[in-house]
């Protein structure tokens, strides 16, 4: 777009499509909330099916749904991480040898 003479350049400019700074870092802070919950230690299957189907519902009804869930995603593989580090990689690992010698036999 080019502003015409009388115009400035801010007039030209489609600010629409901005994220709003503060809806996204409420939309962060809610999300790493959730995650928390979900991923925390114990045998609360009612808690955290909850704050799972609200974590869902936050990310369908975001203007970012992308961002959130990529959010979401990071933050349950740091704290799955944190708690069962050895797991994760045996399993990995057991992924990698079955697609290496799903070939050989």
């Amino acid at each position: 777009m080019h502003a015409d003479e009388d115009e400035t350049a801010l007039e030209t400019i489609d600010f629409s499509q901005t994220p709003d700074t503060q809806e996204q870092d409420l939309s962060d802070k809610r999300v790493r909330a959730l995650a928390d919950i979900i991923c925390r230690d114990g045998n609360e299957p009612e808690t955290k099916s909850a704050a799972l189907l609200v974590l869902m519902s936050s990310i369908e009804d975001s203007a970012y749904p992308k961002s959130l869930a990529n959010t979401a995603k990071h933050l349950a593989f740091a704290r799955c991480g944190e708690l069962n580090l050895y797991g994760m990689v045996e399993a990995q690992v057991a992924t990698v040898e079955h697609e290496l010698l799903a070939n050989v036999v």
